[in-house]
């Protein structure tokens, strides 16, 4: 008899496999690209500002250019590896930013540090999304927005290695040998990537060919070890029509379209608040007092406590309610940049305790919505809606350090500026009530 498998269901019966292990670090490797652009350009922006003698306001644009890429990468990109297939989109994603990122290197203007960011972020937001979605798929259902979250923690571990590597390469070696590691890393992944990493399930099967399938049926079998024989299964997925896969109309159909809309907010505001503080947290720390290696490591210890937030965040995210982990990271995250503007003139020590609190609330906030994310959309459109909401949340990354720019250059104390843009944390949390709300009256039901 026939054995009929849904491959978005295939998982849900199996102990978790070191093959889907195997997989899963290779997501998370991509997700380090992330950080390592968070702690790049925030950690350097000192370095820089020098060499091309350039005001923050200048370096702030240029930061904030360099947004663009990512916002247009994930919802481009991210739409085009539902149709096409993530592997390869990926491997192209990261060799396009391992490169542009050594590019960084040479500059000589404030303009060729935008332009290169910007075909930098191109393919750092094209792989972000994907690398997230792929991850989920060979997950079973149980563990799907925990594991999304452990992924994520790439961006803050990416961010943490980087930072501690900038306390001892910038004053030895130059701002510019950051990026000559930057540029090589993510070339080194990119190969492994497209060596090592299986093709989506979700594109195997739904390609229709018998070369397709058998390669999927490989897979399986590879985690599936009562798998029966090739000939006795089948398998399947759920019917999407050629126009709506991929497509952000997926993202409207049913139920959707409030909880789409509620969760781009979410994304802005959350991104927004990150950037303020990732685009400038060594400049503020410098103007505070901070030497370049203080400044260097209270970075660090920031992503640091975002990686710890990650781990912890996805035990919390399987175990209650999602919206209601999002909504008290959030008020937390609020206290924590009140707390960190008041003690950033303090004893490092003190501010290092404060940063990593700060990291873990923040970060680990804008990490639960990527596990959010992961749940509330189906598998067939999971990349896209992750992209387009990474991609809206990427305006608010590129509004942040211009504003914030604006604000070094008005002279604003550090906790004046931690005080007024940590509001935004409130504002999320009163989002997530309502999209709490909402769901409790749809037939979205809770995640």
């Amino acid at each position: 008899m026939e054995k009929v498998i849904n491959v978005n269901e295939a998982f849900d019966d199996l102990p978790f496999s070191f093959y889907q292990i195997w997989v899963c670090l290779l997501c998370f490797s991509v997700v380090f690209f992330d950080g390592f652009d968070l702690t790049v350009i925030g950690v350097t922006i000192p370095k820089i500002a020098t060499h091309l003698n350039a005001s923050p306001a200048e370096l702030g644009l240029a930061v904030s250019a360099g947004q663009l890429g990512p916002m247009l990468g994930a919802v481009i990109i991210g739409m085009l590896a539902d149709r096409v297939g993530r592997k390869k989109t990926m491997f192209f994603c990261a060799l396009v930013f391992g490169f542009f990122t050594f590019m960084i290197s040479h500059i000589s203007s404030v303009e060729e540090l935008a332009l290169y960011r910007f075909l930098a972020g191109l393919g750092m937001g094209g792989a972000i999304p994907n690398a997230l979605a792929f991850g989920s798929e060979y997950a079973p259902s149980r563990l799907r927005a925990s594991l999304s979250l452990y992924m994520w923690a790439g961006m803050p571990t990416g961010a943490m290695i980087a930072a501690f590597s900038a306390s001892y390469l910038l004053p030895n070696y130059g701002w510019q040998s950051v990026y000559f590691i930057g540029g090589l890393v993510p070339v080194i992944i990119a190969f492994i990537i497209l060596l090592f990493l299986p093709e989506s399930l979700q594109h195997l099967v739904g390609s229709g060919s018998k070369k397709a399938m058998d390669k999927a049926y490989g897979i399986l079998s590879r985690i599936n070890q009562n798998l029966p024989s090739a000939n006795n299964v089948k398998l399947t997925m759920p019917t999407t029509t050629k126009e709506s896969k991929g497509s952000v109309k997926t993202l409207f159909t049913g139920d959707r379209m409030v909880t789409t809309l509620l969760i781009w907010l979410l994304f802005y505001l959350s991104f927004y608040l990150l950037w303020i503080l990732f685009s400038w947290v060594p400049t503020l720390l410098k103007q505070s007092g901070a030497t370049v290696q203080q400044y260097s490591m209270g970075f660090a210890f920031i992503h640091m406590g975002s990686v710890i937030a990650c781990f912890c965040i996805g035990r919390c995210m399987s175990k209650f309610n999602k919206l209601n982990v999002v909504k008290y990271l959030f008020i937390g995250a609020f206290i924590a940049m009140l707390a960190f503007g008041y003690f950033s003139s303090h004893s490092f020590y003190i501010v290092i305790v404060v940063s990593i609190f700060t990291g873990m609330l923040v970060n680990g906030g804008n990490s639960s919505l990527m596990g959010l994310a992961s749940a509330v959309y189906p598998s067939e459109a999971r990349a896209t809606g992750i992209g387009w909401a990474y991609g809206i949340g990427k305006i608010g990354s590129l509004i942040a350090p211009v504003i914030g720019g604006l604000y070094l250059s008005r002279n604003w104390s550090v906790f004046k500026i931690c005080a007024i843009n940590g509001s935004s944390a409130l504002v999320i949390a009163v989002i997530v009530i309502i999209l709490q709300r909402y769901m409790r009256a749809s037939a979205s039901g809770e995640v």
